[in-house]
């Protein structure tokens, strides 16, 4: 797994994974099935929608979608918390989505609130 440390024009900086094979992870879900990074090293959105919904400088533009946060990442946790609750009727649907938060970094606490697992970051 790769990584591509981004810091967006107003300075939040962070990363997005790649995997061995040049798939990018979508930082929403985890799932890999980008063809290109989300964002630019510059934190310029590609505008490419991953599969869990979230459209990469759409979903996290406050001029853009009116339930968008300050903040790329926060966006990211606001629409992370959707796709758990989509996904948390479903054993192997949850398993399948933890299994991706987990490749960046994101782990379910008991509560399946998501939170930074700083052990696989």
């Amino acid at each position: 797994m790769r990584k591509q440390h981004c810091v967006s024009e107003e300075g939040e900086a962070f990363v997005i994974f790649e995997d061995c094979d040049g798939v990018y992870r979508c930082p929403v879900c985890g799932s890999p099935e980008l063809d290109r990074p989300p964002y630019d090293v510059n934190g310029q959105a590609s505008f490419d929608m991953c599969s869990c919904g979230f459209e990469f400088g759409y979903d996290d533009s406050n001029l853009a979608c009116k339930d968008a946060s300050d903040g790329i990442v926060a966006n990211w946790l606001r629409w992370r918390v959707k796709v758990i609750e989509k996904n948390k009727r479903s054993r192997i649907e949850l398993s399948r989505l933890e299994k991706n938060l987990r490749a960046i970094g994101v782990k379910l606490a008991f509560d399946l609130i998501p939170v930074r697992d700083d052990e696989n970051t």
